[in-house]
């Protein structure tokens, strides 16, 4: 049976709203935050009980208590049921809010506290329990508390559970009962899933500025017939003062050992729907004895028949299958995107009304050493402050003696956190380029602009210039190398998706279609084609040109009369 509430109702020990006996009823549970709700079907007269927020609380399989979930907007009706899906409510964290919040040095519990108490709304949720004594640190900026959660999961290693409101941030769940599944004995029905891209049994790390380790290469304990060896980069999370030799060597030598053990076996995943294990919870260890490797695995997800009070289905692997985060992520990435392609015009506008309204205010102040341009006189009580000079270009909001917020330095550094748009040769953008000569002959830039993308590499070679252009628009794309002027341009022609080239007047010289190969003179007028045809059911290589009958006469061509229209023609048939 299920029990309908209010939507902030939080005792549940009376009849609520109504009892319903419901038609259908399963739950979903998967690990820690990737997902916990219920599917429910009921009769249809049961319709003015059932409202967006409310809640619907059910005796779910792992918990003592019954759980309270909270019906979403896409409830559907027919004539004779009324079906909805309604999520627990520990996801109502979504809705919390936490502007600028920053945990420092607090183990999980500690941690977790101080962020709840700080959200834009009163929390409603309780955190009751943590075993993760891990010290750490973390921003949250404009984060939700589910948000904030995430980063805490990553960042301290712990798993968290929920009991309605009530929080728990645990090392682990589950347990190892001694489960064991053998490949062909009963994995008959089994879903199964292996990916082997990123196995990885011997590495050679490669840290900052090129670093290897004395020995090169670590192995894993773990070896297949065939070898997977990985060439892996790792990052320093040292501060500059940290960076010695040794304790770089040593950071990377941890990296590449957890690196291996994380992914010496394959991610596997098996989903099962028949003879389950129906005391297997989240996070219990199946032990699966594949044919190349002992892999331990955890229960990731069930599905549960609450009315049957039946598991129907188990999921358990060593990564989680989960399609949906894939595409938030992926959707979160057009977002951003598209947002920053948004924000360049905005901030064009901005930085042109700024100069405007502050130029016309402000001191210039000439020092023995450099120029000055202070938001009051004397320099020592000015907020706003540029200044120019020997040792570079630099701007503080926090009077002369800076920080500088903005900076272009004589040793050739800028501050990159604030270029929003523009040119930048790839020798300056971290990354993008792995060796560019350092010398005026060799050139590579990627120009950024509101209309296009131009990026472009020359090399001086003895009296010889080298290059290649590749201009990119919303329409089409150019190319273009060598000191040639003709391009090569994907683009619309005639109604047709074709690829053509144009010269350095960008006239059409010669394009390429799905109707065949198209030649054009000077002043663009086509003077033949090549393409396929079918004459009385034989497919044919075809030629056509645009001329003449007597300069066909003259070339060995032939023309045919056909609808009283002469048509100067070649074709091959029957060749082979």
């Amino acid at each position: 049976m299920i029990k309908i509430f209010n939507a902030t109702d939080t005792d549940f020990n009376t009849a609520g709203n109504i009892i319903i006996n419901p038609l259908y009823c399963h739950e979903v549970k998967k690990k820690s935050l990737n997902g916990w709700y219920i599917d429910v079907e009921i009769p249809i007269k049961y319709k003015e009980y059932i409202k967006a927020d409310k809640l619907c609380v059910v005796k779910t399989k792992s918990k003592l208590n019954p759980q309270a979930f909270r019906i979403n907007k896409n409830i559907k009706y027919t004539t004779k049921k009324i079906k909805f899906t309604a999520e627990h409510v520990m996801f109502d964290s979504r809705k919390y809010a936490l502007l600028d919040v920053r945990p420092t040095d607090l183990n999980g519990l500690n941690g977790l506290k101080y962020i709840n108490e700080r959200t834009d709304k009163t929390s409603p949720f309780s955190i009751v329990s943590s075993d993760v004594e891990n010290i750490n640190t973390v921003y949250l900026v404009r984060k939700n508390l589910l948000e904030a959660w995430e980063i805490f999961e990553e960042r301290w290693g712990g798993v968290f559970d929920a009991d309605n409101w009530n929080i728990s941030f645990k090392q682990k769940v589950g347990n190892d009962n001694g489960e064991t599944i053998a490949y062909g004995k009963n994995m008959q029905g089994f879903e199964i899933l292996e990916d082997w891209s990123n196995v990885c049994t011997k590495i050679l790390p490669v840290g900052p500025n090129g670093l290897l380790l004395k020995e090169v290469y670590l192995e894993s304990e773990v070896q297949y017939e065939v070898p997977y060896t990985k060439i892996v980069e790792f990052q320093t999370k040292l501060e500059s003062e940290e960076q010695t030799e040794a304790n770089l060597l040593n950071e990377l030598k941890n990296n590449a050992e957890e690196y291996l053990e994380e992914y010496c076996i394959p991610q596997v995943s098996y989903t099962v729907e028949s003879n389950i294990n129906q005391k297997l919870e989240i996070g219990d260890i199946i032990k699966v004895l594949h044919p190349s490797v002992k892999i331990f695995t955890e229960v990731l997800e069930y599905e549960y028949d609450l009315i049957l009070n039946k598991v129907i289905s188990l999921t358990f692997g060593n990564y989680k299958r989960d399609v949906k985060a894939k595409f938030d992520s992926i959707k979160n990435n057009i977002e951003t995107i598209k947002q920053s392609v948004s924000n360049q015009g905005i901030t064009i506008k901005e930085q042109t009304d700024l100069i405007n309204s502050l130029n016309k205010k402000g001191y210039v102040y000439i020092d023995e050493n450099e120029i000055l341009i202070l938001d009051q006189l004397p320099k020592e009580k000015a907020k706003n402050v540029w200044r120019f000079g020997l040792g570079g270009i630099g701007f503080s909001s926090n009077g002369y003696e800076g920080p500088f917020e903005t900076a272009i330095t004589m040793d050739g550094k800028i501050n990159a956190d604030f270029i929003k748009a523009g040119t930048m040769s790839t020798a300056r953008i971290e990354s993008l380029a792995d060796f560019i000569s350092d010398t005026n002959e060799s050139i590579s830039t990627i120009q950024l602009q509101q209309e296009n993308i131009t990026s472009e590499v020359s090399k001086k070679v003895n009296e010889t210039e080298l290059g290649t252009k590749i201009v990119q628009n919303f329409e089409n794309v150019k190319i273009a190398w060598n000191k040639i002027t003709e391009f090569i341009q994907m683009m619309i022609l005639n109604g047709n998706a074709s690829l053509a080239i144009l010269d350095n007047s960008k006239k059409i010289l010669m394009s390429l279609d799905k109707t065949g190969q198209h030649f054009y003179d000077s002043s663009e007028n086509k003077i033949g084609d090549v393409g396929v045809i079918n004459y009385k059911n034989t497919p044919m290589i075809a030629f056509n040109l645009n001329v003449s009958q007597n300069n066909n006469k003259r070339n060995g061509l032939g023309n045919r009369k056909k609808w009283n229209i002469l048509s100067d023609f070649l074709y091959c048939r029957n060749i082979l």
